[in-house]
Parts: structure tokens; sequence; C-alpha cells
């Protein structure tokens, strides 16, 4: 069902709406909400205090770069990250060379200034120099040495990372050291914009082939990078040449195996590795079977290093996953590893008493479990972590998933419900109340004025707020296509529901059509 769909997000990213990067200098925007973190998030980093333009004026006056931190309470990479990085006292020295900001996205117009600096999901860390230029931007996953490295590099940049790839794409075929590692680590998931008007593959493929050949680390890292957008970019029933797939194996294998390149190339290495055996070996062949076992051997090295992260440890069981279903994605997975994953799921959920590290740990055990279609043992897991943790609509949102795909519409819609009442903050509370509508149009068409009344009162609450931006304004494109689609049934229940928007919409300022254009057919 599309609910499912959407709910889906990628295991280690928090999906979010596309939108256009910023790459110049910042300019002022009103109004502006206070920068200022509350005391959940982690201490000893000294975020700035004042709004946002002031945190760049700031800058300006002392010298120092900006660190943008964007995120949500209930993100569960952004409790990863506070776990991982911004406890550790490494990163809350480094803290002090820059001008700190932290952006909650439930912060008064804090979606209008995730508009403004073209943000794409939670978390988005991105560094500007003094003069409010953007420099790179931070991905998730990296562990605190590569994230000091990172900060370290940006402190010292003499270019950004979309200079040093214009400046390959029209023809120079060197990068410095600091360049190339400044490639390596740039989240590219979060930044679309620079790669916009080039061909991604060669885009990566000129990073690759102009970093220093000493850097195997960042070259296997803007290797895979090309690897993946030269996958994507093939159209079906298409292979990648018989040179490129010999060179591909040389890599994944090498970065199985390799514990400096495992960690970072981590995401890949354990999301990946279906994709990779399936683009770069044939069934039944000899290297197909060498390279699925240098995943497992690295699945197993990873699984028991304790100085992993543990959300890392518990998704090389949703590696495992994929290769049990490499010739079949609809294969129940063997007795062995669903033993393992309930083994894996004790344990975590056992060693973890943090209620504020359990978010992602629990997110992380939750997915697993629903790929491994192992709902039974994911249930009582979800409902236990209602009463610890500090926000249970994110779990509830998972119970109602768990009983639709069981066809109990009836308890799902009710959790969907229950997860949208407890929510908190404009664009937190919208999401989830989306979450509640889509369950609505899915599992309870006929219920009209149910649908009709969570449709105005979601407009009107999301009006009040003044957040038609970003998250919520895509989500709002996403929802307008559900109900129009419903409506191709429900005619007349459309039609009322397009009146009362349109009243509800009344009081948007004229400059702002996105209310009054909701649920307007092309």
């Amino acid at each position: 069902m599309r609910l499912n769909v959407l709910l889906a997000t990628s295991l280690l990213f928090i999906a979010a709406c596309g939108q256009e990067a910023a790459q110049t200098t910042i300019e002022p925007e009103q109004p502006e909400q206070s920068a200022a973190v509350d005391s959940e998030t982690v201490t000893g980093i000294a975020w700035f205090a004042g709004t946002v333009d002031e945190a760049f004026a700031h800058a300006a006056e002392t010298g120092k770069p900006i660190y943008l931190y964007w995120g949500a309470e209930w993100c569960p990479p952004c409790h990863a990250i506070k776990a991982t990085v911004f406890s550790k006292p490494e990163f809350v020295e480094r803290s002090k060379l820059f001008v700190p900001v932290y952006l909650d996205g439930d912060q008064p117009n804090a979606q209008a200034q995730g508009e403004r600096f073209g943000v794409l999901g939670y978390p988005t860390m991105i560094v500007f120099d003094s003069a409010g230029s953007e420099l790179t931007r931070i991905p998730n996953g990296i562990d605190i040495e590569a994230y000091a490295r990172i900060l370290d590099l940006a402190m010292n940049a003499s270019s950004s990372a979309s200079a040093v790839v214009a400046r390959l794409m029209d023809g120079n075929a060197e990068t410095s050291p600091a360049e190339c590692r400044l490639l390596a680590y740039h989240a590219w998931e979060q930044d679309p914009e620079i790669l916009a008007n080039y061909d991604a593959a060669d885009a990566f493929l000129r990073m690759y082939t102009a970093c220093p050949p000493a850097q195997r680390t960042e070259r296997s890292v803007l290797y895979l990078s090309w690897l993946d957008a030269a996958i994507e970019a093939l159209e079906e029933g298409e292979i990648l040449s018989a040179a490129q797939r010999e060179e591909g194996r040389e890599w994944v294998e090498a970065v199985a195996a390799d514990r400096d390149l495992s960690e970072a190339n981590i995401l890949r290495l354990l999301l990946f590795g279906p994709k990779y055996v399936k683009a770069l070996t044939d069934a039944g062949t000899g290297s197909r079977e060498r390279l699925v076992a240098a995943f497992q051997s690295a699945f197993d090295r990873i699984a028991a290093d304790e100085t992993v992260y543990k959300r890392e440890r518990i998704y090389t069981l949703a590696g495992r996953i994929g290769f049990e279903r490499l010739d079949d994605d609809e294969a129940p997975i063997s007795e062995g590893l669903a033993n393992r994953i309930r083994e894996m799921t004790a344990w975590a959920d056992e060693s973890t008493p943090s209620a504020y590290e359990r978010q992602p740990i629990i997110n992380a055990l939750a997915n697993v479990l629903k790929d491994a279609g192992m709902d039974d043992v994911a249930r009582p897991l979800l409902l236990a972590e209602l009463d610890r943790s500090k926000q249970p609509y994110y779990f509830m949102a998972k119970l109602g998933g768990i009983e639709q795909r069981a066809g109990n519409f009836d308890a799902a819609i009710e959790w969907y419900e229950k997860a949208y009442a407890s929510a908190r903050g404009p664009a937190t509370r919208f999401q989830w109340g989306y979450y509640y509508l889509q369950s609505l149009i899915e599992m309870a068409p006929e219920d009209t004025q149910r649908i009709h009344d969570t449709a105005v009162a979601l407009i009107t609450e999301l009006q009040q707020s003044g957040g038609f931006h970003l998250r919520p304004k895509a989500q709002l494109a996403q929802l307008e296509a559900s109900l129009l689609e419903w409506g191709e049934s429900h005619g007349k229940a459309l039609a009322e529901l397009q009146d009362s928007v349109r009243t509800a919409c009344e009081t948007m300022p004229t400059e702002d059509d996105t209310c009054r254009s909701f649920l307007v057919e092309a």
C-alpha cells in the first residue's frame, strides 16, 4: 500500500523533501527564529543563542566558520549523531573554533530557514565560511575521527566542494590531498545541487581519478560513489563493461576485507551489497560466490566489533537478509538468520538503557524486523517502547504499519490517530497527521467525514503555524495527489473538502498561494 511506501525510508537516513541547495553567500531573511538549542540536546556544546542571522553576523565579526546542524527531536539519526559525535570531547573542543548553530525543524519559521539553506532532511550538517558561503555538507554515519578530520579540513579550506567539482568538470585533472578528502566526505545524498548540471557518474569518476593514489580510503569512497551512479544510469538489460566489472569487484572486495575501508564506506557495505553483487557478477559463477563470501565475512567482523556503533552492528542483519533474497526478493529468510535476528534484538534491547539512545537503536531493530517479516517480534518490542520513549508517536506509526500489514485496518488507523494526537511541534504534527490522513484514505476511503475533518484540521493548523515550507510543503503535495485520486470515486466528498479548504485558506497572505492552490486541479 502507498502508506507503507511513504513510511519506508532508507535504513540509515531520514527521507525528506528535495529543495534547491544554497551554494552562495547567505542573505538575511525575516522573520528569524532563535538558533538556541534546548537542554535535551547534548550539553557541552555552546550552541549560538541568538537568531540565525545574528550567528552569521557574529561569524563575520570573529572570522569563525559556521557549523549548522538541522535536526528534529524525533529523528533517530539525529539521536545517533548526538550519541556518537556531539557527546565526544573531540567534537566539543572543535566546536569552539566554529559558530555552532542548532536549528530544530519545529522552531518558529524553521522550515522556511530549511528552504533558505537548501536542506533535504534530518539531520543535515553544513559548514559555511565566515563570510556565509557554503563549504561542505557532512554525511551521517562516519566515526568521530573522520568527523574531526572534516571539521579540521573545513577550518582551513581554500575552496568549497562546489568550486572543486566545477574545476574538475572544466578539465582539471588533479586535486590536492585536502580537496580529495573534501570531496570524499561531502554529503552528496543531502546536496543534489552541486551535481545538478552534470552527469553524476562522470563527475564521480573525475573525482576518483583526480585524487592522489596514496589516498586509498578517500578513493574507495569516491569509487563506490561512481559505482552507485553508474549502476543507476544503466538502462534495463544493460550491464557494466567487463573491465568495469573486474575493477568493481576488486574495489568492493578490498572495502569488505579492510577495516579502515569498511568504516569509511560502512553504509554502502551494509545496505548495497546485493546491488553490487548483481551488477558485478553473474549468477552461478565463482566470482559471485567470492564476492558474497567477502560481504558475509565483513558482516561477521562488524557485528562482533565492540568499537562499532551498535546501530551499524544491527544493520549487518539487513545485509544478511539482502543476500538471502539475492535471487528472490520475496523469499522467506532462513530459520538460522531469524534466530540470529532474535538474539540481536534481545541483546540490543537489554544493553541500551538510555531512553535517548534507544531511539536509533529500537528504530534499527524495527526496520530489520520489518524487512525480515518478523512483525510478531517487533510488536511487543515497540509496545514496550511507548512507555520509555520521549517521542512515542514515532513508534506508534510503526505499530500502525504492523497492523496494516496484518490486515487489521481499524487497529492500524487507531495507532496512526494516536500518533498524530501525541505529536508536538508544527512540522512534526503535520507529518504525523499526514500519516494518519493517508491511512484513512487507504484503509477507510468511505469514511468521508473523517477524511474531510482531518484534512481541514491539518491545513488549518499548518496555516496558523506559517508552515507552508520545505517538509510540510512537500508532504502537502503528496497528500494532494492522494486526495485527488480518492476524489475520482468520491466526487461529492472531494467537492465539499475543496470548499472547506478554500474557506480555511482565506486568511493566508496573498503572496503565498500554496494553501489556496491545494486540491485545485490543473
